[in-house]
């Protein structure tokens, strides 16, 4: 072994000569040499690099001097002192690999021993620390296509000695399938030694894939029987060399013996040639064939003629095309084809003809591999049924064909199909299905074998032992005799127990069980064939000698070890329940796990992805075509297991009754799984409503709702593809006969509206108006009715609802009508002779049934009131709060059934100080902490908190006194209801909380509000305060992700409310956010931030994508002015403070100017004109940056594009400024001149107004960290050092915060006791966690401020109709809906939070803050 792995690690660097880049760049070649030899004198004396340290540099130049410098001894050196830092950075090399390989085989062409041996060492060792060959695939063909014979001699003599370290379990397939032709082609040089050079090559190849790989790959030189014979010459040298190098890398065996030891083994490498190894399958290394664009043009016509010679014929144009293109383009729709030849076989009466069906269906089974084992539920029962055919023309081809469908899946998914041809009548069937087992179990072992359908298989084997037909027992004793060698001996006897007995039965199995073991041996050395899909086809007679069994995936692995054990004999299953009942009750019960049928990921987006960008076949058919179950099958295929697949799309009902049943199962045990694949398996459902059978159709809807009901109790998001895909053929079933079928289709409906509201609903249910099915149609039109009497006509105005339906009136059908009728009466009651105008051109006739309607049901037009919206009341009730879980902690339990009198003695207690004997490792200074709240005192006593406690029995160990433990609930910002501005404040503060459970809980509050058209401008007006939160929030995240915690939750909260915040302009008609320069650098500098720390891991860059979003999704929303101001900001923070963002920032501006364009909107000349000064000011004054540096000519840039906006406008803006810098002034003067002389006038001249200030309560960074101290104790001590970072930034507000808020003095203490003990800070008494958090509330109440006439407004301005399309009525808590429940909670499968009563009205919320100015001014 080298001692490479036992050396220390040393930095050159310092080592080098102080001169030593003067001599490197000295026009003397002597001074080069002299150098490079220094160089290489200390890199030979330092066998192992540091790769802490950057040799990027050096690395450059000596590929410099190797290419350019005139001196061969000066290129000697250079390629000299690459291979040095090749062996000793290794792996860390790699980089610099792929650039230098093209200029070392260029100087290849230098005949001179003084620099062909450095170079061909060079090579070598920086080929050696390549990750992979095909990384420098490009160079060596490159390389080998030069006219040079030494180029391509001596890279055919690099590619060989590169190969002969490769093992051939490691092969680098596609770089052998792109040399190897070329190194063919050179075995036909002209020169001798690029000759002989070729044929080494291929030799270390041959033995790297086996002769007969080689000889595909090679063509026409395969045929030249010299060449073939050198490249087996070269091909064991080959192995004696991988042996040799094997020897050198091995560890030395602990006690070396005279057998054992490595020098005999690596003598007998030498001297003998090693056994060659198992070749790899060829199939690996041939190209796709794109079979579908080369079949006949008249193949569909041939196939389907009367004539049997016509339709041979086409048969025979298809085998012969899959026999010389054994690999087919698996991207291809192969359903048609497979149809067609299924036919054939089944139904075609010539032998002749079906035998070639049989053939070409097997050769697209071969062709297609796993590709094809969506077909193989639907092939495999034919062939069985043919088997009747006794006749060997036709038995062969479908013997062939059966383990060729058979290989493509897995013996478990087709067992139902065996079982059946099992039990055929026909001998000849029985026969051939014994054969089939026979193979299939030469191909498995104890760990491979489907127990399961072995079980169900072995009944009818041991019956086919007793037929009258001889044949018929002679298979079925191979096929036991096969299992016997594959499950072993006496797991065999327990499944013959019915034969055990009979001498002569078990007599023939144990024949064919050593005839199985001499043909095969035993079965731990067999690969399983059959269950592995992309596996090469089965053959009859597997090899004696196999690679060991390689190990299934887990899921697999779990499932094999999950299922009961075979058979056990009477005796010992007593003794072992007897065993059981005995530790029964000493041994806790073990739930047992369920198979996974289906996975759980997250590729459910990207198909949806996929589907809008027209990459899958979009779900939309007047019939299923075979192109979308192609599709659906190989997608699902990818999701599910084998045996369900073959459930789903069985042609029996009853297996697909089955399957039903396995899904609805899921509901329970696994619902995370039907979610993640909700997509798929709606769209399998609609397959099955096209057709007729209606105990398959009661159980399709069951599972519809069971998948819609999952999605509104997950709160999982339903998106528009996901919608179209579903509903319309759902609608289809409204028009069913039978009520119970209708019924579940209007619960489905229900369900969906719930989640998606009823303007998503609306087009889709007009759209099924055009049904010719009568029934449809009034189904429709009674659910369009009963939308508009619960929104209202407003929301789906666009639609034109009116005039759609308007001409149903007229309709034949009785139920239409009125049903037609009911939906115009109820428009009439929202907007009264509106609707006529809305309706259109009526027929008098159609016009008086609805007038007379209207007058019939005594509505007055205009009245009408929603009879659903967003006003909640919440039902009064004791609440149940509970400890929000921290980031680091643990939910604590909950406590319930408080009553009032606990809650006024809690209320009206008076705090005292915990024992001092009793004190956790850290106390708050209870001096400090009673005197804060000796001052709230009387605001305890005059009022309720805003969160009432809960009263508990115990007390805490380390206090002497009773004390009641106060929990808070797990969503601190809980929204009663939603016109209460005050609380959705409050849930946006919360969004920078410190504690997981309640930031994440705040922004699914802010998430939902944002999704009702109607109250979002609740949460638009608060932009700034939520852009602030969230950055607060991401750094948070930011932190913990580096520190190693999972924050994968809280991240797809935040993005997920982000990105709604910033929906489309255009999209939704939303005015651009009002957010401050300062709060908009906040969100841009953490957003970049997480782009670059969270990206750079492994385990991050979904997370990162998800910035990178947002980032540009911020360019697109914000109001253009503050944009401009918060990306300056930012750059200039980055420079100053070196946050490596700063090209990133730089990136994000460009996309301003673009936006600039697009709006064409003012802009506030003083607030621009300030910050561009800022950066001047940092950058030119302060860090003494060049003027030509690219951040300053983008800043540069930016400022001209906004003077020839804006205009002079600048100039005076500029003019104000206390301190101008002169670089500033410059450019104005400059551009403005420009113009000037170009007679160019401003696109749209500004204003030098300043922004207005925001009107909202913004929460500044002191305030969020010290909410978060309040609220998390248990991670004070990091949340204490981001108050100080804050507060010695802003020492002033912070000043104001300790002399003016409530706890101030509590905070301003603490934050000494932190800086006293050197960082330490930890809070664990339960008394004191308590107070704190009691004072968070009270700070809360104390930041809240009056609230204003538009702040009570319950919906905006724009609009007084209340869009109930979106609001959730699932179980799931949240306080906007109809349920009245405490919270908005993410998605959490079943689980359903408490409710809680509103803890305070609007004069309670006045009368604290009253108290509390009294208390502050000491009344």
């Amino acid at each position: 072994m080298s001692n490479w792995d036992y050396v220390d690690e040393v930095d050159i660097i310092p080592r080098l000569p102080p001169n030593f880049d003067e001599l490197r760049e000295s026009k003397k070649w002597q001074d080069r040499k002299e150098a490079l030899e220094e160089l290489l004198k200390v890199l030979t004396n330092n066998e192992r690099l540091s790769t802490k340290v950057s040799y990027a540099e050096l690395i450059g130049n000596l590929q410099t001097m190797l290419a350019k410098d005139a001196n061969i001894n000066c290129q000697a050196l250079a390629a000299r002192c690459i291979a040095k830092f090749a062996t000793g950075l290794r792996l860390k090399f790699s980089q610099f690999s792929a650039p230098l390989l093209p200029v070392i085989f260029e100087r290849m062409k230098e005949k001179k021993p003084a620099l062909r041996e450095p170079l061909v060492e060079c090579a070598m060792e920086v080929g050696r620390t390549m990750t992979s060959l095909e990384a420098g695939q490009d160079d060596v063909l490159a390389a080998m296509a030069k006219p040079n014979p030494q180029i391509k001699q001596q890279t055919a003599l690099f590619v060989a000695k590169q190969l002969d370290l490769v093992a051939p379990a490691k092969q680098p397939k596609g770089f052998i399938k792109a040399v190897t032709p070329v190194l063919g082609k050179l075995t036909s040089d002209a020169d001798q030694d690029v000759r002989e050079a070729a044929l080494q090559a291929l030799g270390a190849i041959q033995r790297i894939i086996g002769d007969k790989n080689i000889k595909s790959l090679l063509g026409d030189v395969a045929s030249d029987d010299t060449k073939i014979k050198k490249i087996r010459e070269f091909s064991e040298k080959s192995a004696a060399k991988f042996a040799e190098e094997q020897a050198k890398t091995a560890p030395p065996a602990p006690e070396p013996t005279a057998t054992s030891s490595a020098t005999p083994s690596t003598t007998k490498a030498a001297t003998k040639p090693v056994e060659p190894v198992e070749e790899a399958d060829p199939w690996d290394f041939l190209d796709e064939f794109d079979l579908l664009s080369k079949m006949p043009d008249a193949f569909d016509t041939m196939i389907q003629s009367k004539k049997w010679q016509e339709r041979k014929e086409a048969l025979e144009d298809l085998s012969q095309l899959l026999t010389a293109h054994p690999k087919l383009d698996p991207k291809g729709s192969y359903g048609s084809l497979v149809e067609q030849l299924q036919k054939v076989l089944e139904k075609d009466a010539n032998i002749l003809v079906a035998a070639l069906a049989a053939n070409c269906l097997a050769g697209l089974a071969n062709g297609l591999r796993s590709k094809f084992q969506q077909f193989a539920v639907s092939v495999a029962p034919i062939i069985f049924e043919k088997f009747k055919e006794k006749k060997p023309m036709l038995r062969d081809p479908l013997v062939k064909c059966i383990d060729a469908v058979v290989a493509t899946t897995s013996l478990e998914a087709i067992g139902e199909i065996v079982l059946v041809a099992l039990s055929k009548p026909n001998p000849s069937i029985k026969t051939q299905t014994d054969l089939f087992l026979q193979r299939a179990f030469m191909g498995l072992n104890s760990q491979t074998m489907p127990k399961k359908t072995l079980k169900t298989l072995i009944p009818s084997l041991v019956k086919h032992s007793g037929d009258s037909d001889s044949e018929v027992r002679e298979a079925s004793y191979a096929a036991m005799g096969a299992m016997m060698r594959a499950i072993g001996e006496k797991p065999s006897l327990q499944l013959l127990a019915d034969i055990v007995s009979d001498s002569m039965r078990m007599g023939k199995i144990r024949e064919y069980h050593q005839k199985a073991l001499a043909e095969a041996g035993p079965a731990e050395s067999v690969v399983q064939p059959i269950q592995k899909a992309d596996a090469p086809p089965p053959v009859s007679a597997p090899p004696k000698k196999q690679a060991p069994p390689k190990r299934q995936e887990p899921e697999e692995e779990e499932k094999e070890n999950e299922e009961e054990p075979l058979k056990q004999p009477v005796f010992e299953k007593k003794k072992k329940t007897a065993a059981t009942k005995e530790n029964a009750e000493n041994e806790p019960p073990v739930a047992p796990k369920s198979e996974i049928l289906l996975n759980d990921n997250g590729e459910k987006a990207q198909r949806i992805k996929e589907e809008k960008q027209l990459k899958l076949v979009k779900w939309n058919f007047q019939s299923p075509t075979e192109d979308h179950i192609s599709q659906l099958q190989t997608l699902l295929g990818n999701q599910a297991k084998v045996s369900l697949m073959s459930q789903l799309f069985h042609k029996d009902f009853k297996q697909q009754l089955a399957a039903l049943d396995t899904l609805i199962r899921l509901s329970d045990t696994s619902p995370r799984s039907l979610l993640a694949n909700s997509d798929l398996l709606l769209k399998w459902c609609t397959l099955r409503f096209f057709e007729t059978n209606p105990a398959a159709l009661i159980k399709v809807l069951e599972l519809c709702k069971v998948l819609v009901e999952l999605t509104k109790e997950t709160e999982t998001p339903v998106s528009n593809e996901e919608l179209t895909s579903f509903v319309p053929y759902l609608l289809l079933k409204t028009g069913e006969p039978k009520e119970n079928m209708r019924t579940a289709v209007r619960d489905i409906i229900n369900t969906l509206t719930d989640i998606v509201g009823p303007l998503k609903m609306t087009p889709m249910l007009l759209d099924a108006l055009k049904s010719k099915n009568a029934r449809q149609r009034s189904e429709c039109l009674l659910v369009i009715e009963s939308y508009i009497l619960r929104t209202g006509i407003g929301p789906l105005k666009s639609l034109t609802v009116e005039r759609i339906v308007a001409p149903l009136v007229g309709d034949k059908d009785t139920n239409v009508r009125n049903a037609a009728i009911n939906v115009l009466v109820a428009c009439f009651k929202f907007e009264g002779d509106q609707m006529w105008k809305a309706a259109g051109k009526m027929s008098d006739k159609d016009r008086s049934l609805v007038e007379e309607r209207i007058k019939r049901s005594g509505v007055k037009g205009g009245s009408g009131v929603p009879n659903g919206g967003p006003k909640i009341v919440v039902p009064q009730q004791q609440p149940i709060v509970r400890r929000p879980a921290s980031r680091c902690g643990i939910r604590q339990q909950e406590e319930e059934d408080v009553d009032e009198e606990a809650h006024r003695t809690i209320m009206n207690t008076t705090f005292e100080k915990p024992s001092t004997a009793a004190r956790s490792r850290y106390a708050l200074r209870d001096d400090v902490a009673s005197s804060a709240i000796e001052t709230l005192k009387n605001a305890f006593n005059v009022v309720s908190t805003p969160q009432p406690p809960v009263a508990a029995s115990s007390s805490w160990a380390n206090s002497t006194m009773p004390t009641f433990q106060l929990k808070r609930t797990n969503s601190a910002s809980s929204l009663s209801s939603i016109d209460t501005s005050d609380n959705i404040q409050r849930s946006i503060n919360n969004i920078s909380s410190g504690l997981q459970d309640i930031a994440q809980d705040a922004m699914y509050q802010v998430t939902y509000v944002l999704n009702q058209p109607d109250q979002r401008h609740l949460v638009d007006r608060r932009a700034d305060l939520v852009f602030r939160a969230s950055a607060a929030q991401l750094d948070m995240v930011i932190e913990d992700f580096t520190a190693g915690k999972d924050v994968t939750a809280t991240m797809e909260a935040c993005t997920q409310m982000l990105f709604i915040l910033m929906s489309g302009v255009d999209t939704h008609l939303l005015e651009p956010l009002n957010a401050s320069p300062e709060t908009v650098k906040a969100i841009i500098t953490a957003v970049l931030r997480g782009i670059i720390q969270i990206g750079s891991s492994d385990t991050g860059h979904t997370m990162a994508r998800s910035l990178n979003r947002l980032a540009m999704r911020l360019i697109y929303r914000v109001e253009l002015s503050n944009l401009l101001c918060g990306l300056i900001l930012a750059m200039t923070e980055s420079i100053r403070q070196d946050t490596k963002i700063t090209d990133l920032v730089s990136k994000l501006s460009s996309k301003w100017c673009d936006e600039l364009e697009k709006r064409r909107t003012q802009l506030r000349a003083s607030d621009i004109v300030e910050v561009f000064n800022g950066f001047y000011i940092c950058t030119l004054s302060d860090h003494k940056i060049d003027i030509n540096h690219p951040h300053i000519l983008v800043v540069d840039n930016y400022l001209e594009r906004v003077i020839l906006q804006q205009g002079d406008v600048i100039l005076d803006a500029a003019r104000r400024l206390a301190c101008p810098h002169m670089h500033l002034i410059n450019m104005i003067n400059k551009i403005l001149q420009m113009m000037k002389e170009r007679n160019l006038a401003p696109i749209m001249p500004g204003t030098i107004d300043p922004r207005e200030p925001s009107q909202e309560n913004i929460q500044s960074e002191i305030i969020v960290s010290v909410h978060n101290i309040l609220r998390d104790p248990s991670n004070a001590a990091r949340h204490m050092a981001e108050l100080k970072r804050h507060a010695n930034k802003k020492a002033a507000e912070y000043a104001k915060f300790v002399v003016e808020h409530p706890c101030g003095p509590l905070i301003d203490a603490l934050k000494r006791e932190y800086e006293e003990t050197g960082g330490e800070l930890v809070i664990q008494c339960p008394l004191v966690v308590e107070r704190l958090r009691m004072m968070y509330d009270l700070s809360l109440i104390h930041l809240g401020g009056a609230l204003t006439a538009d702040d009570d407004q319950n919906t905006p301005p724009r609009s007084a109709a209340l869009d109930l399309s979106k609001m959730d009525s699932t179980l799931v808590g949240t306080p906007l809906s109809r349920g009245g429940d405490a919270t908005i909670t993410r998605a959490r499968g079943n689980q359903i939070r408490p409710r809680r009563q509103t803890n305070m009205t609007r004069e309670k919320l006045a009368d604290i803050k009253m108290q509390l100015e009294r208390v502050k001014n000491g009344n």
